[in-house]
């Protein structure tokens, strides 16, 4: 990112809360107004909490040219649509990057429903929120090379998923196994 460490005020988003959110972006466009090229690093911004989010919007609009609003994401589908509409997308995590999950999954296709619900049924939450978001990434910069209604359907299937597993009180595990024979089901068709 290239970003001077004097000119950079950073805030943890895992563990934010409204009224601290909301002091720090004021303190930091304060701060901003008397300093050049000024950047406002939000870690984890994906895992603050929907009314968070939304305390961003607002200076997302208003950024002045000396402010910089740096969103840092593990998964940009963990950011409110309003949110992700006001920034620019920048993948910094590179396509071949993972955590392993995507070959087990490739073989849970090959092997079929079984696996498929075995696999789910060991997985604990963050470990499937791990593997939606690798699955995510893969099937998303597989679109530049090839598309077809199917990878479109099981990207989808694993952006509904995610979503449930994160905002909903779903049982985590039934879910993800849905997704994965579902895709199965996608695939052998």
């Amino acid at each position: 990112m290239k970003l001077s460490a004097a000119s950079v005020m950073s805030y943890e988003g895992s563990e934010g809360k409204i009224d601290d959110l909301r002091h720090f972006i004021n303190f930091a466009v304060n701060v901003s107004a008397g300093s050049s090229e000024m950047s406002l690093v939000i870690w984890d911004a994906d895992r603050l909490s929907p009314e968070c989010q939304t305390v961003l919007l607002k200076p997302l609009e208003d950024l002045s040219g000396n402010l910089s609003l740096l969103l840092i994401a593990t998964n940009e589908n963990g950011l409110l649509p309003t949110i992700l509409s006001r920034c620019v997308v920048v993948n910094q995590s590179g396509v071949d990057g993972g955590t392993g999950y995507w070959k087990r999954i490739l073989n849970c296709f090959s092997k079929g429903p079984a696996t498929c619900l075995f696999l789910a049924d060991e997985m604990e939450k963050a470990d499937i929120e791990k593997a939606l978001e690798e699955i995510i990434v893969k099937l998303k910069s597989g679109l530049s090379d090839e598309v077809n209604k199917n990878r479109l359907k099981i990207l989808k299937l694993a952006i509904d998923c995610l979503s449930k597993v994160r905002f909903t009180n779903v049982n985590t595990k039934l879910a993800f196994g849905n997704f994965l024979i579902s895709s199965w089901r996608l695939i052998k068709a």
